[in-house]
């Protein structure tokens, strides 16, 4: 009888689960046209990041622009540090990260499917001048958070430019 129970909680409790979308984070849903991407001017994090976030949603990074259902085409991409809060002593209590990201869609041929768009995020964080290490493992986790958040907004905005591309089309 406990089993029973057991099993009828766990299954209720998958049900919900899958009913609300939930979904492992990385794993994107995405059209076929997203499923071959090429990116020129990004940085080497940038395009990193990307390979990371798009291995587990079975897309590819396709080796020239003829072959990829979208084109990204970084334009400018820049990546500052800032003090925010200095302490009595005169070090830095606080930073802020600044990511600007200017990128253009395009379709395989070269045409443009939107204007260029951008992509600004910030971050700030507690500089904690007794673990120096920690600090630096920090902050280079913000920066990857940085970089998946600029690919999910990229994706996004990849999506809704081939939906209005295939809407002009029909």
């Amino acid at each position: 009888m406990m089993n029973i129970i057991k099993i009828t909680l766990l299954l209720t409790t998958l049900f919900f689960i899958t009913a609300c979308g939930y979904h492992l984070r990385g794993n994107l849903d995405l059209p076929d046209a997203l499923k071959q991407i090429y990116i020129t001017g990004a940085s080497t994090q940038l395009r990193d990041m990307l390979k990371k976030t798009l291995r587990s949603s079975d897309v590819t990074l396709a080796t020239n622009a003829s072959d990829a259902g979208i084109v990204i085409q970084v334009e400018k991409e820049k990546m500052r540090r800032h003090v925010v809060s200095l302490n009595s002593s005169g070090r830095s209590n606080e930073y802020e990260l600044y990511y600007v990201l200017n990128f253009l869609l395009l379709d395989s041929d070269g045409k443009p499917l939107s204007d260029v768009q951008l992509i600004e995020i910030t971050r700030d964080y507690f500089n904690d001048q007794e673990e120096l290490l920690a600090k630096n493992n920090e902050e280079k986790m913000i920066k990857d958070e940085i970089y998946r958040q600029a690919i999910i907004s990229m994706i996004n905005r990849s999506r809704i430019a081939l939906q209005k591309m295939t809407q002009q089309i029909n």
